[in-house]
């Protein structure tokens, strides 16, 4: 094997991990979106809803009602971090359409937004693992599918 074709071979892997992670990242934001929709559904705005309502189209019926039992049964563990989230999000939204655009401020609202996406994610991980561990295979490859349908990056 010559020396270009490890390396390519080692790019493709990070790229794969690079894919998972962010697929992941995904997911938990339709997770999110699920939730929202059965909990608060104005929280996180509409681009949201849709993606939770694509994500529950591409789920077979038996699927999607494990997975959403799952997550509406855990939301005590990780309710609290999103609403953080959610309102530093709004935070964030509010500091960027200011009419005086203040940097520190922005770079503020960033910094706190970064830091609530990692609080929820952390308190939500757990659910999302589980909550994945209910879906057949089929149904995960569906997830993912329609996540790369929708960012039109069918091909992978």
């Amino acid at each position: 094997m010559t020396m270009a074709t490890q390396q390519r071979g080692g790019s493709r892997q990070i790229a794969l991990l690079f894919s998972i992670v962010l697929n992941l990242f995904f997911v938990a934001l339709i997770v999110g979106h699920i939730w929202q929709v059965h909990q608060a559904p104005t929280t996180l705005g509409e681009p949201l809803a849709r993606a939770l309502a694509r994500a529950e189209a591409s789920l077979p019926p038996r699927d999607s009602a494990a997975f959403g039992a799952v997550i509406k049964g855990n939301a005590p563990q990780y309710v609290g971090a999103l609403h953080q989230f959610a309102m530093a999000r709004r935070q964030l939204a509010e500091a960027i359409i200011a009419p005086q655009y203040d940097a520190p401020k922005v770079r503020q609202a960033l910094a706190t937004w970064q830091s609530a996406w990692n609080s929820f994610v952390g308190d939500f991980g757990p659910t999302l693992v589980e909550a994945l561990g209910q879906v057949s295979p089929e149904g995960r490859r569906k997830l993912i599918a329609q996540r790369r349908l929708t960012r039109g990056d069918a091909s992978q």
